[in-house]
């Protein structure tokens, strides 16, 4: 068995010195804070139970992944972290900034965490196995390695239907150029749906011409925002891309406008959305 001990010890990390980690989705999406905002993500993991690490001093922070599975982020020293009793308002302030909840000022202690280098380049590509349910979140326990992706990877194309995109998803299909995502996004028109996370708003698009949804979403992968005005001014990390009706290739470009004011019409996204017209 190929284990993450043996990959910690092959970087010449004693595993007795490491803790591993293991970030669910309940305060945020770990995986998407790592890409889009890494220092929120640093933030979030600082703030902890007093000794919850022991005596390590190195954490390896995963996020949770399919089934039982983790996916690695990477590898943080741990040097030192200040007591309750000695916090300083400046801590206070970093949960404030970061919208964390302000009663860890009270019940948790901050670790000084310092992001490393090191295994940065199995970073979003190995994946372990964590175990069953219930299974804590922090362990001191060698896992088995299930697999390691290929670098800047996308799952391959499935179906329209589970097509799920976050911003850096979107750059990755495009700076990767995955023939499956090109050949299925670039043989149809469509209507496209751009979900604002953090409230919930949304916005209808449509897609025809040259290259389909692929080559729209490729525009949206360059700007941000598509040229969309209302989209400009808020952050693509937090957009997710979907589809809501796919179309033949040679379908006249009025007939998919039709179908994307339908679903304007149908979501609400003139009167409760992001769409002007």
């Amino acid at each position: 068995m190929l284990s993450f001990y043996s990959l910690l010890q092959s970087s010449g990390i004693d595993p007795k010195s490491v803790r591993l980690v293991r970030h669910g989705n309940k305060e945020l999406d770990p995986l998407e804070t790592f890409q889009s905002d890494l220092d929120h993500f640093h933030e979030y993991s600082s703030w902890q139970a007093k000794n919850k690490f022991g005596d390590s001093q190195y954490l390896a922070i995963f996020s949770a992944a399919k089934n039982t599975t983790s996916l690695f982020l990477g590898m943080w020293a741990i040097d030192g972290f200040t007591n309750n009793s000695d916090l300083e308002q400046k801590h206070l302030d970093i949960l404030i900034k970061h919208n964390l909840p302000e009663w860890w000022f009270k019940e948790s202690v901050y670790y000084h965490l310092r992001k490393l280098d090191l295994m940065s380049d199995f970073s979003e590509r190995l994946i372990i196995e964590w175990g069953n349910a219930p299974v804590s979140w922090v362990q001191s326990k060698d896992k088995e390695i299930v697999e390691l992706k290929p670098k800047i990877s996308l799952e391959e194309f499935s179906s329209y239907d589970d097509v799920l995109l976050s911003y850096v998803d979107l750059q990755r299909m495009i700076i990767d150029s995955n023939s499956s995502w090109v050949s299925a996004l670039s043989s149809v028109n469509g209507v496209y749906l751009v979900r604002h996370k953090p409230d919930g708003l949304l916005y209808v698009g449509s897609a025809y011409g040259d290259n389909g949804i692929f080559g729209r979403w490729s525009n949206y992968s360059t700007t941000g925002h598509g040229g969309n005005k209302l989209l400009k001014d808020l952050n693509p990390h937090n957009f997710e891309w979907s589809i809501l009706e796919i179309m033949s290739p040679i379908m006249p470009s009025d007939k998919v406008i039709e179908r994307e004011s339908h679903w304007k019409r149908r979501l609400g996204t003139r009167d409760f959305g992001l769409n002007e017209n």
